[in-house]
């Protein structure tokens, strides 16, 4: 087995100035001055931006999908309205995302329902996931709008079903072991990562309008680099039959033709990337602990050359930004989190990457920098949210999936005109001395928002 190269860790802290990144404005939470107006988005609880118009399609609690549409995507959010068109259903919707053209939304409830909605034209066609549903999650085909994949994540599921919305029935994937995550690679590939440590891609085709898939290739996450299986104390990884796994807990596959190539993380602590229809891994990444969660970057352009890199949560909160294909393999580690990261999204122009946990504590990064400059505090309650970006990357929607309903908008406004403290629109404001990135109207508004302020605060140098 080839043994691939292993990441050194990166020294030189990039400078910047603090300026550059918030001179012309700043993110804040504008999500409950608007649900004081619209009291049904108290009801939300899954939310997914449509991905070219300034749309959020929104599932409601006690059933029904809503649509609020703005003016433009500069529209401020208080000002976006409901829109007349709405799709009533009886259950809870706990899942909800567009399609890549956003000709199609998918949502699912907790009764094992997978719905398609066309938009902005009627027409809905139902599917039903065979298992136990408390929390399904629903993956769209980037490469094809018509497919997509749904299965649970919260509990143990040996079946995915895969919808063809377009043409075909749907189809139930099963295995002989949990599915852990699944992502699709091509138009008809998908690959699944499972909890005895294996990654299968299936080749999705169909035959007198029925789907079926066949195994394409079959990888072994969970072997080291001596070839031999990873084995760990079964205190922090999962159990079956009384043997200790090494589950495949995410994957990632990169868009870029060129490279052709996907990422696996797991319970071995290891991030690997492989070439498509290679079993030897090209890049290896060790974590702290359990990797949870990966997700690569947007083409992010320097003044040089378009940089590939990839971010990696894993269970003790780490946060690891890699750039595999760099010189030395390089990685940063982004702190601020103490529990498990539980999402990792980044912009649509790749600016910035928004991070939350299990305590619902959310960060938004600068991604030239790697600066925080947005900060949500944690929660006692354990009740991750879930994030959506709008198509201009100017808008974050948070949205609860269970415990207290909560539904929050952070959108970035222009400083020059908006007090950081009372949020009000106001001529001749005063920057922050310190970092002259955010602006406010008063020192009694300076003073009551320095306890936010504070976490992202930075003195240029």
């Amino acid at each position: 087995m080839a043994k691939a190269e292993s990441p050194k860790s990166l020294t030189n802290e990039i400078r910047h100035d603090r300026k550059d990144e918030l001179a012309k404005g700043f993110f804040k939470d504008v999500g409950q001055a608007f649900k004081e107006m619209r009291r049904g988005l108290n009801d939300v609880r899954s939310a997914s931006f449509h991905p070219n118009d300034p749309v959020l399609a929104c599932g409601l609690f006690h059933g029904g999908v809503i649509f609020l549409r703005g003016s433009s995507h500069t529209t401020s959010f208080e000002n976006w309205d409901i829109e007349p068109k709405h799709y009533p259903y009886e259950r809870a919707i706990l899942f909800i995302q567009w399609n890549v053209d956003g000709t199609k939304v998918a949502v699912s409830s907790d009764d094992g329902t997978v719905i398609v909605f066309c938009y902005p034209v009627d027409g809905r066609k139902v599917f039903q996931r065979n298992g136990r549903s408390n929390f399904p999650i629903i993956v769209w085909n980037p490469f094809n709008r018509d497919m997509l994949a749904s299965y649970n994540n919260a509990i143990d599921t040996t079946q995915v079903l895969i919808v063809n919305s377009a043409t075909e029935k749907p189809f139930t994937m099963k295995s002989k072991t949990y599915c852990e995550t699944v992502a699709w690679i091509s138009h008809n590939q998908l690959a699944s990562g499972y909890h005895d440590g294996t990654v299968e891609i299936h080749e999705i085709g169909s035959h007198n309008r029925q789907m079926k898939s066949q195994v394409f290739q079959k990888i072994r996450h969970d072997l080291g680099d001596d070839g031999r299986f990873k084995i760990f104390s079964p205190f922090e990884f999962p159990t079956l039959h009384g043997q200790t796994q090494s589950a495949v807990r995410t994957i990632a596959f990169t868009r870029n033709e060129e490279l052709n190539i996907f990422a696996s993380g797991g319970s071995d602590r290891r991030v690997k990337i492989w070439s498509l229809g290679s079993n030897d891994p090209v890049r290896v990444l060790e974590l702290d602990s359990v990797c949870t969660l990966l997700v690569w970057s947007s083409d992010v352009k320097d003044d040089t050359a378009t940089k590939k890199f990839m971010a990696c949560g894993s269970l003790k909160g780490s946060l690891v930004i890699w750039y595999p294909f760099e010189h030395e393999n390089q990685t940063r580690n982004l702190p601020g989190h103490a529990a498990q990261i539980h999402q990792l999204l980044f912009s649509p122009d790749g600016r910035y990457l928004a991070s939350t946990d299990y305590f619902k504590k959310l960060i938004i990064w600068c991604t030239k920098s790697w600066k925080s400059i947005y900060i949500l505090a944690p929660s006692e309650y354990m009740y991750p949210y879930m994030m959506t970006w709008d198509a201009a990357s100017c808008k974050l929607a948070i949205s609860e999936r269970t415990g207290k309903k909560q539904f929050k908008m952070i959108e970035y406004v222009m400083a020059e005109n908006c007090c950081a403290g009372c949020k009000k629109t106001a001529q001749n404001l005063k920057r922050c001395a310190r970092c002259n990135s955010i602006f406010y109207c008063s020192k009694e508004c300076q003073r009551s928002h320095w306890p936010q302020h504070k976490l992202v605060c930075n003195k240029n140098e």
